[in-house]
């Protein structure tokens, strides 16, 4: 096999992995989110879905270690291979998009950004005007609903199985603890993002009603957004 039938096996075969993972995360989470809310009287349902869990953890370890290593060949594949063929060039751009979609790989271009901070206690309860975790999951999910290609807080990419989770006084994104004001990036059509963030009734609506502060999008030209760092597993 020569160096260009190597290269195209291997970009095949990432895009497949790329994609498997990305599925795979997606029915995990839902199994997870599945067996978060039954009733612990559903005791023969909750085994099932518990081994069916592990079953998705252990699908999307396997391809986590195999695209490490189809990447590192790949990478030496493609110093070897010049004037590439219109189908290998076809390939490498769809690998691309994966890997953007699973946020393994740095991306930059235009988008908008915006900052969400606690609000004003005035005398209220402090509960009520704390940025959680589930505002910040409210806003990535509309971002991403109207056509974000990427989108990050504070610097760190969300992907299908980032964790966004409370901390106490903190909110932990993909495993590091953030304290307001939270950045919130996301690059895609500008004005399409901002129309979907600035709707009447929309997400920004609902959270300046809960009493946040929350900036007006702007849009920026060239937002440079790094990869995801994390393993691409699932985080309970």
């Amino acid at each position: 096999m020569n160096t260009q039938q190597r290269l195209t096996w291997s970009l095949t075969t990432v895009a497949v992995v790329l994609g498997f993972m990305i599925a795979v995360s997606y029915r995990q989470n839902h199994a997870a989110a599945a067996l978060g809310v039954l009733d612990t009287g559903s005791s023969a349902v909750n085994r099932q879905l518990t081994q069916r869990l592990s079953e998705l953890k252990a699908s999307n370890q396997e391809a986590d270690q195999t695209l490490a290593n189809l990447t590192a060949e790949i990478a030496q594949y493609e110093q070897k291979s010049a004037g590439s063929s219109q189908s290998l060039q076809d390939l490498q751009a769809r690998l691309n998009g994966e890997r953007i979609l699973a946020g393994i790989t740095p991306v930059h271009g235009p988008g908008v950004e915006l900052t969400l901070n606690d609000g004003d206690s005035g005398g209220t309860d402090i509960e009520q005007i704390l940025a959680h975790d589930w505002n910040i999951r409210n806003l990535v999910n509309e971002l991403f609903t109207a056509g974000a290609e990427a989108v990050a807080i504070n610097d760190y990419r969300i992907v299908a199985t980032s964790a966004i989770q409370c901390q106490g006084p903190v909110v932990s994104v993909n495993g590091h603890r953030l304290g307001a004001p939270f950045t919130v990036s996301a690059i895609g059509d500008p004005a399409t993002l901002r129309s979907a963030l600035d709707i009447q009734g929309g997400i920004l609506d609902a959270l300046r009603q809960q009493g946040l502060q929350v900036s007006t999008p702007q849009i920026e030209n060239d937002i440079d957004m790094p990869a995801y760092t994390n393993s691409l597993q699932a985080v309970n």
